[in-house]
């Protein structure tokens, strides 16, 4: 610490001045360093805020970036200032380098006149950050020694690479499900789903199928998917075998014996509005579609 005062004019008594201030050694270019001056004056002294210093260059190579004045009052009516300064220097040396943070004066009013209370200035070593001669493991003509490249290590890829099996192995059986599904190749050789063509050859032709010529062709479609389920043809006292011989279509028995009823009533009673009235177009497209369902679950 450090106390130092010079009077311009007599005030009631010396103030008191005390300094923290860091280390003198070990600084380089960018790095910081806070002084804290901590001043006491006595009852009816103060400090003029005018001679505080101000944040800014100080010269061309030393930065006052902050400045924080803090005022406590003691016992006796005297006041304490504590002066905290956070100077950033940007001195470039070539060697280490003694250099000086310059000091200032802090004035001091009392009732009998001012005074200047002197601040000393701070000496400190700032070193370069590169060495400036080339050692003699470096080749001629380089002067900065340069660490050797990092080895490059292996990555552990074991997880990404199992994530990656089990992905391609179930996109792998999704395509073929679907192939087989679509009866794309090498599945086009599978067994026939004419109700599954029946349902989407009706579903697709609704529009065309309103008149009475379009009901005669969706009864026709219904009758061919059943013939070549069966394997042979199918009338309608040959239902009950049917079903029996394909169990997966029992639980519609009762709207196929409706559709054979309507396309007797069709054929062989010419009365398509009849039959269209008790078993309408969209009735056979519904049990289309659920025979399909049906189709598809037993294989």
């Amino acid at each position: 610490m450090v106390a130092v005062f010079v009077a311009s004019a007599p005030v009631s008594a010396e103030p008191s001045l005390a300094l923290k201030d860091p280390r003198s050694f070990g600084y380089f270019l960018g790095d910081t360093l806070t002084r804290e001056v901590i001043l006491r004056v006595d009852a009816g002294e103060t400090l003029e805020m005018a001679s505080v210093p101000l944040a800014g260059p100080v010269n061309y190579w030393l930065e006052l970036n902050d400045v924080k004045l803090d005022t406590e009052s003691s016992g006796g009516g005297s006041t304490t200032y504590r002066l905290v300064l956070n100077y950033q220097t940007f001195y470039t040396p070539l060697d280490p380098r003694k250099l000086t943070i310059p000091g200032f004066a802090l004035k001091v009013a009392g009732a009998s006149g001012t005074g200047e209370v002197t601040v000393p200035g701070f000496e400190f070593i700032s070193s370069p950050i590169r060495q400036l001669f080339a050692s003699s493991s470096q080749s001629s003509g380089s002067s900065v020694a340069l660490q050797p490249d990092v080895v490059p290590y292996p990555l552990t890829t074991g997880r990404e690479r199992t994530a990656m099996l089990v992905s391609g192995l179930i996109a792998l059986a999704s395509l073929i499900a679907l192939a087989w599904h679509q009866a794309w190749w090498p599945f086009h050789k599978r067994a026939a789903r004419p109700f599954t063509d029946t349902a989407r050859y009706l579903r697709s032709n609704a529009g065309k199928l309103q008149d009475a010529s379009g009901y005669r062709t969706a009864l026709l479609r219904l009758h061919r998917a059943f013939d070549l389920r069966a394997g042979r043809r199918v009338l309608a006292d040959d239902v009950d075998g049917f079903l029996a011989d394909h169990p997966e279509f029992k639980p519609y028995a009762a709207e196929v014996e409706a559709m054979f009823a309507s396309s007797r009533q069709t054929f062989f009673g010419n009365n398509v509005d009849g039959a269209s009235k008790q078993l309408p177009l969209s009735a056979l497209t519904d049990l289309s579609s659920k025979l399909a369902v049906a189709e598809r679950s037993a294989g």
